[in-house]
C-alpha cells in the first residue's frame, strides 16, 4: 500500500473533525514512545513538527497539508497500524516512515512556517 493510500485511509469525517481527540490521543501516544534508537527519536520530533504547526493558531495552513498532517498523526497513533506497535525495534518503522513522506511532501509549508514564526521553540512545544 502506498504513502498515499495509507493516508487517505485516515482521512475520514470523524478523524478530520474532531481536533479536540486528535490532541488528547497525540498526547497520551506520545508518552508512550520509548526514545531508545535514534529513529524514534526522530520520530518524536517529527510528529512534534506536525503538531505544533497545526494547533499555531497565527499559521495558515493549507487544507491539503492540514489533512495529510491530521492523517500521519491519526496513523502515528493507531496501534494497530501496517507495522503493529508493539513490536521491538520495528513496531514504529512504519510510523516513522509515512511521516517523514508527509513532511518531504510538504516541505514548502514547513519552510514557510519556519520564515514566518519568529520565536520557534527547538523541541516544538
Amino acid at each position: 500500500m502506498s504513502f498515499e493510500e495509507k493516508l487517505g485511509r485516515y482521512k475520514t469525517y470523524e478523524n478530520l473533525n474532531n481536533f479536540r481527540r486528535l490532541k488528547e490521543e497525540f498526547h497520551r501516544k506520545l508518552e508512550k514512545v520509548p526514545p531508545t534508537m535514534e529513529y524514534l527519536r526522530n520520530l518524536i520530533l517529527d510528529v512534534k513538527l506536525l503538531y505544533r504547526i497545526l494547533v499555531d493558531p497565527h499559521y495558515e495552513l493549507s487544507r491539503e497539508a492540514r489533512e495529510d498532517f491530521m492523517a500521519a498523526l491519526w496513523y502515528f497513533i493507531d496501534t494497530k497500524d501496517s507495522i503493529p506497535d508493539w513490536l521491538p525495534v520495528v513496531g514504529y518503522w512504519d510510523d516513522y516512515k509515512l511521516v517523514r513522506y508527509v513532511k518531504e511532501k510538504h516541505r514548502g509549508e514547513i519552510e514557510r512556517y519556519f520564515e514566518e514564526t519568529k520565536f520557534f521553540i527547538a523541541n516544538y512545544f
